[in-house]
């Protein structure tokens, strides 16, 4: 057959289908009434999932050659959709309604091709010659079949129609109540939740990060909602940013990642902090970037790198479990009444989207679930901060696609053969962004943080002391002035879409585009390029260049090394740009310099754990941090000796002043973020901080600040971080 010759897919989305050919909406295969207009609306609003289709689309599109009320139409289809998909306005699962801009599908969506029936063409008679008529043949008597084997043929048939029975009888009682939402409840109000930083229950108290500037603390709230209020930890200095990974089986004890660096393969110390409060405690020398207790509270599985490692709970007898093909995340292990199994999601070596995979404790018998799932098409997109509900009869994942947050859940260990059970079903999704799921132990309550980030560019005012708003409307990360102060670059979040203008916010010219993502621009000293890090979604960062003009960008360097934070020579003539490996990758991390006549890029000797290089203006330094973050180095052109310069918590990337005489830099986890400078010049190098840090933001509703630049004038440029950060809970039915 033809693959031309297809008929029109199926679109599937949780327990629901749409047959367009049809024009027919299915429910665990059993059709739904639904009226023809609030079918196309539907049709329409399945044919770009994740995007906005606007109401004057759907009046050409459902009412071209007929005069009604549209807005009461487009209204009344809408209600009926959700009647017919069991949706909630106020909390949608399906159908989000943009006030006065129109409508959004928000659940993932798949298509499932089917194959149009086909005819048996047909064809002339044959004729063939006639022949003389054979007498027929004498049939033989036929053979009595014995009473016995009657019997046993009749009792077969018999046990068949009754396992047939019994099998849809468990499938309707399984299916026909699928997993759903009853309501959302918000349990804080304080707007400062950190929301990539992990959530665990003990049943009545929620624990989590919460963020103050560049303090970070753990604290808890009750599970029915309330004043948050800090983990009392007697500790000299508190745990750094610290990340909650998972909560032991007798919900005694956190587990905790805490220290400098942040991100999938930041490894940081592994730590046990009672839920009651008392002494944290580290586990041995251990450290990760991800991590789970084992279902007797006796070990711990934790991530390092690409490979997953086994360690007892006191810290001793560290073994390698496996190596994986990626960098495993958000790990949990199995409820002691289930399969002996670790689940965790994966980001695959190329940057593709994450996804689910499962191991036996024991290391054997890797592979990825659910089975004919789709992943999304690359990161960030994909499925990840999986963990088990009701007892390990449930288990639950976020799955994240355009920027659209859904919570899936799938019966964890199947009874009966995977033809009896359908796809994970589909309870939750908001634009939101949230990340770990906390299921509440035998209940039916899910708890999560989710939120939304804002940010606003700002300039230090020296003479009034604090930071005032700088290109209104612009939410931007970094920025780059030209060498003659007339231009900026700038990329903004959360799209990370490079942008160019004047310094006053005119003559704006958008240089990049979706999929491609920018990071840290800089401008070339005759002012015509611009170098910056980035590149499609789902492939590693690499070193890019672009003409202030606008055209098209050109790669300077090749996955699959992950290349950023490139800085121009003083002539121009040559670059220096930080180098990470991914898993299996090989080569040498380190600060590369690149001749762009050849385009030939050489290590720098001794800065093979060394990343965010910046060169100085006259061309003789360039200035780099330790990955860790809590050093600020210097290395001399000249003599070729790297020297450090200043020490901190959590250092950002480095920024020259015009003349060359000064470095600032921000310490963005230390307290207050501080922004600093260190003279190079002359034979003592002092760090000098500055009045600036997280006191001179006036609004007080912001989380934090990050340095994002230097003016003309050496004057800071921050980017102010406003969040709506909380923490939620899902009631859910969960049959």
């Amino acid at each position: 057959m033809d693959p031309n010759d297809r008929a029109p897919q199926i679109l599937q989305f949780g327990v629901f289908e749409v047959d367009l050919a049809q024009g027919e909406l299915r429910k665990h295969g059993q059709k739904i009434k639904l009226q023809e207009r609030p079918f196309q609306l539907l049709a329409a609003l399945l044919e770009r999932p994740g995007q906005v289709v606007t109401r004057d689309e759907l009046v050409r599109r459902l009412w071209s050659d007929t005069l009604v009320d549209f807005d009461n139409g487009l209204n009344i289809a809408a209600k009926k959709i959700r009647e017919a998909l069991d949706d909630d306005a106020a909390t949608p699962r399906y159908v989000e309604t943009l006030p006065r801009r129109g409508y959004r599908f928000i659940a993932p969506v798949q298509a499932r091709p089917t194959l149009a029936v086909e005819a048996p063409p047909s064809k002339p008679p044959e004729l063939r010659p006639v022949s003389p008529i054979a007498p027929a043949p004498i049939a033989p008597p036929p053979v009595a079949v014995p009473p016995r084997r009657r019997r046993i043929y009749a009792r077969a048939v018999a046990l068949g129609v009754v396992l047939f029975f019994a099998v849809r009888i468990y499938w309707l009682s399984t299916q026909v109540r699928p997993p759903r939402l009853a309501q959302v409840v918000q349990l804080t109000q304080t707007g400062q939740i950190e929301v990539g930083h992990g959530v665990a229950t003990d049943g009545t108290r929620v624990y989590f990060t919460a963020r103050d500037g560049g303090r970070w603390l753990l604290a808890q709230v009750s599970a029915a909602g309330g004043t948050p209020l800090a983990l009392p930890l007697p500790l000299e200095q508190p745990l750094s940013n610290p990340d909650i990974l998972d909560i032991s089986p007798d919900r005694a004890n956190l587990l905790i990642s805490s220290g400098s660096g942040a991100g999938a393969q930041a490894e940081r110390p592994l730590w046990v902090v009672p839920t009651v409060g008392g002494s944290p405690r580290r586990v041995g020398d251990v450290a990760g970037h991800a991590g789970a207790w084992s279902r007797d509270g006796n070990r711990i599985v934790f991530a390092r790198g690409s490979a997953l490692f086994l360690v007892s709970s006191d810290g001793t007898d560290v073994r390698k479990l496996l190596d994986t093909p990626g960098i495993p995340d958000s790990i949990h292990w199995a409820p002691p009444n289930r399969a002996d199994v670790l689940r965790f999601s994966m980001l695959g070596p190329g940057q593709g989207p994450r996804a689910l995979w499962e191991v036996s404790s024991n290391g054997t018998g890797l592979h990825s679930f659910p089975p004919d799932w789709n992943s999304g098409a690359a990161e960030p997109d994909g499925d990840d901060n999986g963990n088990w509900a009701v007892n390990g009869t449930y288990y639950l994942f976020r799955a994240l696609r355009g920027r659209v947050s859904s919570v899936y859940a799938m019966r964890a260990f199947r009874r009966f053969p995977r033809a009896f059970e359908g796809p994970p079903v589909l309870i939750y999704s908001t634009p939101m962004e949230f990340s770990s799921l906390s299921p509440q132990p035998g209940g039916k309550q899910i708890f999560f943080a989710a939120g939304q980030e804002r940010l606003e560019l700002a300039r230090y005012d020296a003479r009034h002391g604090q930071f005032a708003q700088f290109l209104p409307g612009v939410q931007a990360r970094s920025i780059s002035f030209s060498k003659d102060g007339q231009w900026i670059a700038y990329v903004t979040g959360p799209d990370e879409v490079l942008w160019r203008s004047r310094q006053d916010g005119s003559q704006r010219l958008q240089l990049t585009s979706p999929p491609m993502r920018a990071s840290q621009p800089r401008w070339s000293p005759d002012g015509t390029q611009i170098v910056f890090g980035g590149g499609p979604a789902g492939h590693a960062s690499r070193v890019y260049v672009i003409p202030s003009a606008g055209g098209a960008p050109e790669p300077l360097t090749q996955a699959p090394p992950i290349d950023s934070d490139a800085s121009w020579s003083a002539d121009g003539n040559s670059l220096v740009f930080a180098r990470r490996l991914p898993s299996g990758a090989s080569g040498q991390p380190g600060i590369y310099s690149m001749d762009r006549k050849t385009s030939k890029a050489s290590l720098l000797a001794g800065s093979e754990t060394l990343a965010q290089p910046a060169g100085s203006p006259d061309g003789r330094y360039i200035a780099a941090t330790n990955l860790a973050g809590t050093q600020l180095l210097l290395l001399n052109l000249d003599t070729r000796q790297w020297t450090p310069l200043a020490s901190g918590d959590g250092l950002g990337p480095p920024f020259w002043s015009r003349d060359g005489r000064y470095i600032y830099c921000q310490d963005a986890l230390a307290p207050e973020q501080p922004v600093f400078r260190v003279a190079v010049s002359g034979a003592k190098k002092e760090k000098k901080e500055l009045a600036i840090s997280s006191k001179q933001v006036p609004q007080s509703n912001s989380i934090g600040y990050a340095l994002a630049g230097l003016g003309p004038d050496d004057t800071p440029i921050a980017t102010v971080i406003y969040a709506n950060s909380d923490i939620y809970a899902l009631e859910v039915d969960l049959p």
